[in-house]
């Protein structure tokens, strides 16, 4: 399930990406004082750009045991950069998503395992307030009918010339605060420095 991570301005406040501007980074750091509170998650830009971070319906996934296909909503974990139409490149790039599911679907899964309501409970909260190291918390909003949650370790490639965004419906497009979390969580998830494995 992934490990707790701790979330505060602090530890945030002190990795604000030296690319912002300086109301930029006030913007940043004053909504991170309300975090975990409401802050605004999504923006209603770049309606058919592939950005990092955006929500996608339509996103094809092929089941490993029975190699069966079916079409989720999916989170982009590539950066925007590499899947730039706009970049050349020597080989065909790929798109790596993750995908994401309704929250109260998650809880329907540990109430079928056996979870006590208690402990189910807590680690709702846990989600919502970005603590859980594998998941990342995407709140009502967008096209997002109800609150989901993108499992970061289920990842998923597809090759970037069948993502047509015609044929696709865009569920979000993050806020820079947003964003900024978002790429917090992947860095915990995926490059954790203090592992503690000699080497």
């Amino acid at each position: 399930m992934g490990f707790d991570m701790e979330i505060s301005v602090e530890s945030i406040g002190t990795q604000i990406p030296y690319y912002l501007t300086q109301k930029s980074k006030e913007n940043l750091v004053q909504a991170l004082k309300s975090f975990p509170n409401f802050f605004d998650y999504y923006i209603d830009l770049y309606p058919t750009d592939i950005l990092q971070g955006d929500g996608w319906s339509k996103l094809e996934v092929i089941r490993f045991e029975d190699g069966d296909r079916k079409e989720i909503k999916g989170i982009i974990l590539s950066n925007s950069c590499d899947i730039s139409v706009e970049n050349k490149r020597d080989l065909p790039p790929k798109i790596s998503f993750a995908p994401i599911i309704k929250l109260s679907k998650y809880a329907e899964m540990l109430v079928s395992k056996g979870f006590l309501q208690q402990k189910i409970d807590s680690r709702l909260q846990s989600i919502r307030v970005q603590q859980t190291s594998n998941m990342f918390f995407l709140p009502k909003g967008g096209k997002l009918e109800e609150d989901y949650v993108a499992l970061l370790d289920d990842v998923h490639t597809m090759p970037f010339k069948v993502f047509e965004p015609k044929t696709r419906e865009k569920q979000f497009t993050l806020s820079q605060v947003g964003f900024y979390l978002f790429l917090l969580k992947l860095s915990v998830h995926f490059c954790r420095f203090h592992e503690e494995i000699e080497r």
